[in-house]
């Protein structure tokens, strides 16, 4: 197998321990090889010759998902795609179509030179657009655009045998402009975790470049007071974003390591608006509408940064938070879901009492998504990877999150291995059973990243 690897590839990485973890709490797996592919017809070739020796296969970009997502196989294949970094703009049509190693920064600044833009996670500038987009991440224009996922109009992805398959308007006319009219295959990728296909290529939409934009901060008493701001400014149609941030990421942001209890007075969540407009006039327009919605004056986050220069972060994205990242122990984790508007208060409320509980900051990400139809609830946990017992304890408390979310009506995102058995339990039995005939169709040796979607 080191052979033919070699063969495809030129070499093999050597150090492979590198892969066997990542900063959360899953448990780590050794692979035997490590590959990159520096062309995309390395990755069939690849996969035949793993099908024909059952082989599993892990493929990989960056690495920087908090979800245990590209933790491999034991013994198998590590297969990194970082350096497959083509990227085209169809100028006309605002589309972008790129290879897994394209990052937020480089689309950024590609797209903008176009005249064209796109939303932005928490996520670092080097993390690959194509990996968010395919795990159906959310971004800064998902109140107005939808989740990341909804943005994919076509993509190209190998299956296990090798076999290439281009899905969307791309399959007839190699255009990526749309999912539709054709049988909508582009959902056989996304959100699989790489279980169904290895993607190369990926089209999404992009939107047009205002002439104007501005990022408020809009302090919160309270997660009620603020949800009721989310509901009521998803509903103007006005703003591409009303995310919300728990007061830890604050403290955080600003340096201060040990948070003590929150003081009444302070501010338990924080909003930031996000919007654009070709006039002045038009952004004055939604400026002050957002004043008449908000409990107290939305302040430019940029004038926030001028005296606070630590908030840069949240002034522009993509940005690295290095309040999340670089900290004694090293681990982050999370337990994401998309679910009820109507649930917000419930979930945001108790998941915050949960982490508190457990001695963890009640650090949460939330906003409204598609309109409002939906709502994210996220809370993040800091924690020491390299003590079993606090590893232990950040699993248990991430599945009672997780079940308590589920129990609302929340539907775990990026979903980790740990919730696997619960949602399996409430899932219609009908998807399980029509989830494992694609995987069988398309993988039937079970090659494809197989501890991702386990089979129940």
């Amino acid at each position: 197998m080191k052979d033919e690897l070699i063969r495809i590839f030129g070499a093999v990485e050597q150090d492979v321990g590198q892969h066997a973890r990542d900063r959360t709490e899953n448990a780590e797996r050794m692979p035997s090889f490590v590959v990159t592919a520096d062309r995309t017809d390395q990755v069939p070739e690849l996969l035949r010759l793993a099908h024909e020796r059952r082989v599993p296969v892990t493929p990989k970009v960056t690495g920087q998902n908090i979800g245990g997502l590209a933790i491999p196989a034991e013994g198998g294949i590590v297969l990194c795609l970082h350096r497959l970094k083509a990227l085209e703009i169809d100028e006309a049509h605002g589309v972008a179509w790129i290879e897994p190693g394209v990052s937020w920064q480089e689309l950024k600044d590609a797209a903008h030179r176009k005249g064209w833009t796109l939303g932005f996670p928490l996520a670092p500038p080097d993390a690959s657009v194509l990996a968010c987009a395919l795990m159906d991440g959310l971004n800064t224009m998902s109140l107005s655009h939808g989740s990341f996922g909804d943005w994919i109009l076509s993509l190209e992805a190998y299956l296990a045998d090798g076999t290439k398959v281009v899905t969307g308007s791309a399959a007839m006319s190699g255009r990526p402009l749309s999912r539709g009219p054709l049988p909508d295959l582009t959902g056989l990728f996304v959100n699989w975790m790489g279980t169904t296909g290895v993607v190369t290529r990926v089209g999404f939409a992009l939107w047009p470049l205002r002439a104007h934009r501005r990022r408020d901060m809009i302090p919160c008493r309270s997660l009620e007071e603020g949800f009721a701001l989310m509901r009521t400014g998803a509903r103007t149609g006005l703003y591409d974003d009303l995310a919300g941030l728990s007061w830890p990421a604050a403290k955080w942001a600003l340096g201060l390591d040990e948070l003590g209890p929150r003081d009444p007075h302070e501010p338990e969540l924080y909003l930031i608006a996000d919007y654009a407009a070709d006039t002045r006039e038009e952004l004055d327009l939604k400026t002050r509408r957002l004043t008449e919605l908000s409990p107290v004056p939305p302040l430019p986050v940029s004038d926030l940064t001028q005296l606070a220069p630590d908030l840069a972060p949240f002034a522009e994205l993509p940005a690295r938070l290095d309040f999340l990242l670089d900290h004694p122990g090293g681990g982050l984790t999370w337990i994401g879901t998309y679910g009820p508007m109507d649930k917000l208060e419930e979930g945001g409320r108790a998941g915050s009492k949960m982490l508190e509980a457990e001695g963890y900051p009640p650090l949460m990400v939330t906003r409204p998504m598609k309109g409002g139809h939906m709502g994210v609830l996220r809370f993040i946990e800091r924690f020491d990877r390299n003590s079993e017992a606090e590893t232990s304890k950040v699993r248990a408390l991430n599945v009672a999150v997780g079940a308590m979310l589920m129990d609302l009506g929340y539907v775990p995102y990026k979903c980790p291995a740990v919730l696997y058995e619960d949602l399996y339990r409430r899932l219609d039995p009908g998807f399980l059973t029509l989830m494992q005939r694609v995987r069988d169709a398309v993988d039937p040796h079970g090659i494809l990243n197989p501890d991702r979607w386990r089979r129940p």
